[in-house]
């Protein structure tokens, strides 16, 4: 059987702590370091979840860009009067009125 050391190793942690303890300035420093840590990487979370949403926002801005250039194209393409009076003469049968289908009618 071994003897048993007679001195004890000191523990680190207790030791750190009272030295905390004996400077106070120390120990204000630390906690003030530790809270502006956390305070930056939060701050960089928000940022990045801001530049993740702004992202998306453009790509969204872009595409409906895009759709609004094609209504535009096919509102000029249907509104063309060419077109409109072709329909109306082929498929609808419309023809223009002559002065005999014409009536006036007068209001008192």
């Amino acid at each position: 059987m071994k003897p048993k050391a007679n001195h004890r190793q000191p523990n680190l942690f207790v030791e750190v702590l009272k030295g905390l303890a004996a400077n106070k300035l120390t120990l204000a420093l630390l906690v003030v370091i530790f809270a502006s840590s956390l305070s930056v990487v939060q701050v960089t979370h928000f940022a990045r979840q801001e530049l993740i949403e702004q992202d998306q926002l453009l790509q969204e801005r872009d595409e409906l860009d895009l759709e609004w250039r094609y209504l535009l194209v096919e509102e000029e393409f249907y509104s063309q009067h060419a077109r409109i009076e072709e329909i109306a003469t082929m498929q609808l049968e419309m023809k223009r009125p002559t002065s005999q289908d014409e009536q006036v009618i007068v209001l008192p």
